[in-house]
């Protein structure tokens, strides 16, 4: 009987790269008052380790459930442009968030979202950082897995700053997004992780899948 569905490792890949092509998520908190489960949307950059960066504003909602319980789930939802959305891959993290400070985080967020730059400074915004601690990965009809962290992710992986195995012509945005059929200019490299490139043009965003490995030593 032939497999109908890919490994576990490949359904790894396929879920990182759901994860990494979003720039949005639902977000799921539970009311500060009462523990009601409470959804809203929120915009997202991911980093290499698949941890999830959202700006929040201390007067919505959602933070100040997070304030008083930093238990969350985030849904990237990846079915457009399928028929039938039940066909198509969604992923679930959960996990939990607390404020970072770090400037890198920051810079990944604003390079992702480069019109938040306007508001980030607000004395009310601050970078949080979700770490997940469970990835529910639905690929379509019977294709349901669960994985733990690191999600398939090696240490060789999470050390690589990029993808040292491009070469310079390699690493042309315009290039990348006409191979990826959008011809137009203005586009540059926002980010590289171990599964591809990330390229913005003001805020319109591609995602590159396309695996790193690093070069073996010596």
């Amino acid at each position: 009987m032939s497999n109908k569905h890919p490994p576990e490792a490949d359904n790894r890949t396929a879920m990182r790269r759901v994860v990494r092509g979003a720039r949005k998520a639902a977000l799921a908190t539970l009311m500060a008052e009462g523990g009601a489960p409470y959804a809203s949307m929120v915009t997202v950059a991911v980093t290499a380790d698949l941890s999830v960066l959202l700006l929040l504003s201390e007067i919505s909602e959602h933070t100040r459930n997070l304030r008083a319980d930093p238990r969350l789930s985030l849904l990237f939802d990846a079915t457009l442009g399928h028929a039938n959305p039940q066909t198509g891959p969604r992923v679930s993290l959960i996990g939990t968030a607390a404020p970072t400070g770090d400037a890198g985080d920051r810079a990944r967020f604003l390079a992702l979202h480069p019109g938040a730059a306007q508001y980030a400074g607000f004395g009310d915004f601050h970078i949080w950082r979700m770490t997940p601690s469970r990835a529910h990965f639905v690929g379509g009809f019977a294709r349901a897995v669960w994985f733990d962290p690191p999600f398939g992710l090696t240490p060789s992986m999470l050390s690589m700053p990029g993808c040292p195995d491009l070469d310079a012509e390699d690493l042309d945005a315009e290039d990348l997004a006409a191979k990826a059929g959008d011809a137009s200019t203005g586009w540059v490299i926002a980010g590289q992780d171990p599964d591809g490139l990330d390229l913005m043009n003001g805020e319109r965003h591609l995602r590159v899948s396309r695996p790193c490995t690093p070069h073996p030593a010596g």
